[in-house]
């Protein structure tokens, strides 16, 4: 890049010197004309190859440094310019996540207005920079920054975001030691659909169940039900 540059400005400041020592002109004072003038425009047109060799020399040499100038550098500018779009879309991303915790692909892309391939390709490298991380289920992946909430309190965050398991914990946070026939038949859910949903509140140590004989009821551990309430502020 040293050597490139040196060779560029060589080439312009012969350009400089070519044009300065074939250019010999001098200033006078402006004298008013005496009788009618031409206004006109130019006397007459020339080609190129009719003007002094000075100034074909200056411009091709002024040309030849553009071209070399844009072929050297040019990929370097767009470079730039490319790392400039694509940090401010990575900010965008890591905004985003940070002011919605458990969120999705989906609703990132939406909700920011970024492709679906691009957000993945910048979460892919949030992810490997650690600044980004995220929470799997069977069927969605919950995105989180890094740092802060514990990554199992965060999975609360992330199933809140979700329409139906945030219905499922609110009415449990609402109704205490309510059955799963009984949430299935207030949201107007398959008990198996809400069955499903109740093991993997079990399995993240979010509820816990109880028998009293005739079904198994459900109750929020404490910290869950503090953020639920928090959210619900």
């Amino acid at each position: 890049m040293k050597q490139s540059s040196i060779v560029l400005l060589f080439l312009l400041v012969a350009a400089v010197n070519v044009a300065v020592v074939q250019g010999d002109y001098s200033v006078e004072p402006y004298s008013p004309q005496i009788g009618p003038s031409d206004t006109i425009g130019a006397d007459s047109t020339i080609s190129f190859f009719e003007l002094p060799l000075w100034v074909q020399l200056a411009w091709g040499i002024s040309f030849l440094c553009a071209i070399f100038g844009a072929i050297k550098f040019g990929p370097l500018v767009l470079g730039k310019v490319k790392t400039i779009l694509q940090n401010k879309n990575r900010t965008a991303i890591l905004e985003y996540i940070g002011n919605n915790p458990g969120c999705t692909i989906a609703d990132l892309s939406k909700n920011t207005n970024i492709n679906r391939g691009t957000a993945r390709y910048h979460l892919y490298l949030l992810l490997i920079e650690r600044k980004v991380v995220q929470k799997k289920d069977e069927k969605q992946s919950y995105l989180f920054t890094n740092g802060g909430t514990h990554l199992d309190t965060k999975q609360v965050y992330g199933y809140i975001m979700n329409p139906s398991k945030h219905e499922i914990l609110t009415i449990i946070l609402n109704r205490p030691g309510i059955s799963n026939k009984e949430i299935a038949e207030s949201l107007q859910l398959k008990r198996n659909t809400v069955h499903w949903h109740l093991q993997q509140f079990l399995e993240e140590k979010m509820v816990v169940s109880r028998w009293d004989g005739r079904s198994r009821n459900y109750f929020l551990l404490p910290e869950v039900e503090e953020i639920l309430r928090e959210y619900r502020k």
